[in-house]
């Protein structure tokens, strides 16, 4: 949603971040000598959410009357289903029930437990090559760990105070049949609405649109989640060869600022390896199409059903042209400028190809992973309807 929040697709690409921060730490034990002292974790979990729930001052923000909250995003949820279900032309396999109201610290709660389940194949890692380091090397792992918990902190902190909406996928979670889950973030939500005087009712049925439609793209076409799981486990199967390459990539980037040449690609994918550069590019490509639609659909059912809409949509643009420098700062540093003007590539992408071809032909894109777009073909819409129509 066009909106200056964290949502799914944030998390996922502080995620990436944290990941290259994990894999480095990983690398930094391999090669040391066997001890019997207690070894450390990767990431210092305790830490990270006392971090975060400090940075995000939860404690300030409570939910005003939780249950009559709860039942009014149930009621926009079962609203939104036959919505978008007339639109893509699909239905889900079963009723949306896993709906939650959270203050900023429950959704910090929620979000490390994902993170925790994502991050599983790197705590092994980690503990096989922990299993050779020497006192000085586990004294230097606790203080590593401890640090990343305190980076995973501030950043989950930092975005706790921003997210409105959000579908948990569950990505890589032990249990295969488990289902995604929306959460709002009240406190947050409430926060908006005061700030840009909107219409409390319609603003909070346009978050769930949004929301719900990430449902639908990902149940309603469970092949979607297998290949964005698949793209997840292939990155994070790569992380440590991108640890070895790291200081390669920081090389090339500040050789290319002193020599005055152009900057190509986002300072993140200088430090990729090629391998992880096309995964990650194949992401990018998956999660621009994922948000862009949703968007789409949000604006298209929003137009017809929110009396306020014009109103929403106005003072949601201005405020997105004052957004805090800190807050461009922090973007920049996560890279989630990157992704923001991707996902706009592709709500650009969508709205281009309904225009041009018509809903149906849009929704060709859920079909199977081959319809997918790629990144040349969202900068050029005319590539993909010519190939979706050969």
């Amino acid at each position: 949603m066009p909106l200056n929040t964290t949502r799914m697709t944030r998390r996922l690409g502080a995620a990436l971040l944290l990941a290259f921060v994990a894999g480095a730490g990983a690398r930094y034990l391999v090669n040391r000598a066997a001890s019997g002292m207690p070894r450390p974790r990767m990431i210092d979990w305790l830490q990270a959410r006392n971090i975060g729930v400090a940075v995000s001052q939860s404690y300030l923000a409570p939910v005003v009357d939780r249950a009559a909250r709860q039942e009014q995003y149930r009621r926009m949820v079962q609203r939104s289903e036959p919505l978008i279900s007339a639109y893509m032309g699909v239905r889900l396999p079963q009723p949306i029930d896993r709906i939650y109201v959270f203050d900023r610290a429950e959704w910090i709660e929620a979000n490390l437990a994902a993170f925790q389940s994502l991050f599983a194949p790197l705590e092994e890692l980690y503990d096989e090559v922990s299993a050779r380091q020497g006192m000085v090397g586990i004294l230097i792992g606790q203080l590593n760990s401890q640090l990343i918990g305190m980076q995973v902190g501030a950043l989950i902190g930092f975005l706790a105070r921003r997210v409105l909406g959000q579908y948990d996928l569950g990505l890589l979670s032990p249990d295969p049949d488990l289902r995604g889950a929306l959460y709002f973030v009240e406190p947050n939500i409430a926060r908006i609405c005061a700030q840009l005087g909107l219409n409390g009712d319609d603003f909070r049925m346009w978050i769930a649109l949004h929301e719900t439609t990430h449902v639908f793209e990902f149940e309603a076409f469970p092949w979607v989640r297998a290949y964005f799981q698949d793209l997840l486990r292939q990155f994070i199967g790569r992380v440590n060869d991108q640890a070895a390459m790291l200081s390669v990539g920081i090389v090339r980037l500040i050789e290319r600022l002193l020599q005055g040449q152009p900057i190509d690609h986002h300072w993140i994918e200088l430090m990729l390896t090629p391998e992880q550069r096309e995964i990650f590019t194949r992401m990018q490509a998956l999660m621009s199409v994922v948000e862009g639609y949703s968007n789409h659909i949000m604006n298209a059912i929003g137009a017809q059903l929110l009396p306020s809409y014009p109103s929403i949509e106005a003072r949601v643009r201005q405020r997105q042209l004052r957004r805090p420098l800190i807050e461009e700062a922090f973007n920049r540093i996560t890279g989630m400028d990157l992704k923001l003007a991707q996902y706009q590539q592709g709500e650009a992408f969508i709205n281009a190809v309904v225009a041009a071809c018509g809903a149906d032909f849009a929704n060709r894109i859920w079909e199977r992973p081959e319809n997918l777009p790629t990144m040349d073909e969202i900068r050029a819409p005319h590539r993909w309807i010519a190939r979706m129509s050969g």
